[in-house]
């Protein structure tokens, strides 16, 4: 519980790993797999169920290394084509009134990340962690012609968790689906587009990274080694 809130925390590990070219979820970091190593995270005093998405083909993998050899208390929720899609299937198997949100490969997530995502949250009723941006970002059209470029001053990296008012989630998630929405997203994005609720974007940590290419595993082991991040 969190101020009387009960909180849910859904760990979406439905994603197939195109990009890295295998299960990024099983690499191991220090003996541990980005997958228990992200859901103990949510083994948290304020959390009170975590429920994991996971794709049909590694159900029994996910569940033989989170359940029955690390014993940790969640429930595994076969997930959909759609990273949002997974989301809400995860969405239907909770019961709180406060949602989070988190990319499972995300490891590097912590209890001082995880407090603070969930403050803000209770407090604005959408919010999500970020970084400002030091680099350049630029717009292209489909012929990937530059065609501007977004101000450095309004422009951060998201992170997760994300947090949210039960209902925003629900809402954003019937409409997205009702209109057929494709777009790779976030939960942010949705509940902004969809309900017209604003979300609070706050200050994560650099050491907050998605493992989405082999170059991030290398930081990874960096991050790891250094041993600052939790």
């Amino acid at each position: 519980m969190y101020e009387s809130h009960k909180v849910s925390a859904i760990v979406t590990c439905a994603g197939r790993g195109v990009r890295f070219g295998s299960n990024k979820l099983l690499v191991k970091l220090a003996g541990v797999t980005v997958l228990e190593k992200t859901v103990r995270e949510f083994i948290h005093p304020a959390i009170d169920e975590v429920i994991v998405t996971v794709s049909e083909e590694y159900h029994d993998t996910y569940r033989e290394i989170l359940v029955e050899q690390a014993k940790l208390p969640v429930t595994l929720v076969r997930g959909g084509e759609e990273r949002f899609i997974s989301a809400k299937l995860g969405l239907d198997a909770t019961s709180g009134s406060i949602v989070m949100v988190h990319d499972g490969v995300r490891p590097f997530v912590n209890a001082e990340l995880i407090d603070r995502a969930l403050e803000a949250g209770v407090t604005h009723g959408a919010a999500m962690l970020g970084t400002p941006t030091v680099v350049q970002l630029k717009l292209v059209d489909d012929d990937e012609y530059v065609t501007g470029s977004l101000d450095r001053s309004h422009s951060w990296l998201g992170q997760t968790p994300q947090v949210f008012r039960r209902d925003l989630l629900e809402e954003a998630y019937a409409k997205a689906l009702e209109s057929g929405y494709t777009r790779v997203s976030d939960d942010a994005d949705l509940v902004a587009e969809f309900t017209g609720h604003k979300v609070k974007i706050i200050h994560g940590e650099d050491y907050n990274i998605k493992i989405t290419t082999r170059t991030d595993l290398v930081i990874a082991d960096q991050i790891m080694a250094q041993g600052d991040w939790g």
